[in-house]
């Protein structure tokens, strides 16, 4: 065989690869067909037009593959910018009373104590005084444990917000639940200096279940993330957080 017919069917083999995989939606990047909705959420986001951006990607989200993957992470990179700016449009401003504890005061604006923090650029809890104005965020988000694609997903309504890996889990489940947020625990008190930075877990109501950051072998029947993940997390819920345990689509809830 001749040089340029090895050549001829070199490219003509690379031509079905990229055909195949572009059919199984795994591998757009080896076929120029690239979603034109990525590259033209990709610009608006380049010029800080977010929410035309979020609108082009949320569709995508849902497709699969490696179009929804990077659908996915733009929509977490972009929502997850917004959620902590402490200047953002849904920040709002409570002024203490007199009575207000800290708990009793998180528990009443539906934020978790590690929000109240970020935003307020706390370090540690100071004594509250009645006038006192503080920063919140009310944290009304879905969390969706989608066990088949080991993803810890996050949604605000209909909208997706963020994925986090599942590294670990230790699920002996057959059915989908409904359950919740039911507290977040930290190795300190939340009056320390150090309780920004401490790893946060979450404790569902069924089960015993938790949602933890992995440190080997899972502890507890839960669901194990990097702790960089499992902590932005605990920040973005609260108790009372709704959580769905899917196991199998179209599975009877227990």
């Amino acid at each position: 065989m001749t040089s340029s017919a090895r050549a001829f069917f070199s490219l003509l083999a690379a031509a079905f690869c990229a055909q195949g995989a572009l059919a199984d939606g795994e591998n757009y990047s080896l076929w120029p067909r690239r979603p034109e909705a990525l590259a033209e959420a990709r610009r608006l986001m380049d010029r800080g037009t977010l929410p035309q951006a979020l609108e082009l990607l949320q569709p995508l989200a849902e497709q699969g593959g490696v179009v929804g993957r990077e659908a996915k992470d733009l929509i977490g990179s972009l929502r997850i910018r917004q959620l902590l700016d402490p200047n953002g449009p849904d920040v709002k401003k409570y002024t203490v009373r007199r009575g207000d504890s800290w708990i009793r005061m998180v528990r009443k604006l539906e934020c978790s104590q590690a929000m109240l923090m970020h935003l307020n650029g706390l370090m540690d809890i100071p004594v509250l005084h009645a006038g006192d104005v503080f920063k919140y965020r009310p944290l009304n988000f879905h969390v969706v444990v989608n066990v088949p694609e080991k993803e810890v997903c996050l949604y605000d309504g209909k909208n997706f917000v963020k994925g986090y890996p599942i590294l670990a889990m230790r699920d002996g489940g057959k059915k989908n639940v409904e359950t919740a947020v039911k507290e977040d625990q930290a190795s300190v008190s939340i009056y320390s200096k150090q309780f920004p930075s401490a790893d946060k877990t979450l404790l569902l109501s069924a089960g015993g279940y938790v949602i933890d950051a992995s440190r080997g072998a899972p502890r507890s029947p839960g669901f194990y993330l990097s702790r960089q993940d499992c902590n932005e997390l605990a920040m973005l819920t609260r108790a009372g957080t709704r959580v769905t345990i899917l196991r199998e689509k179209g599975a009877q809830q227990q």
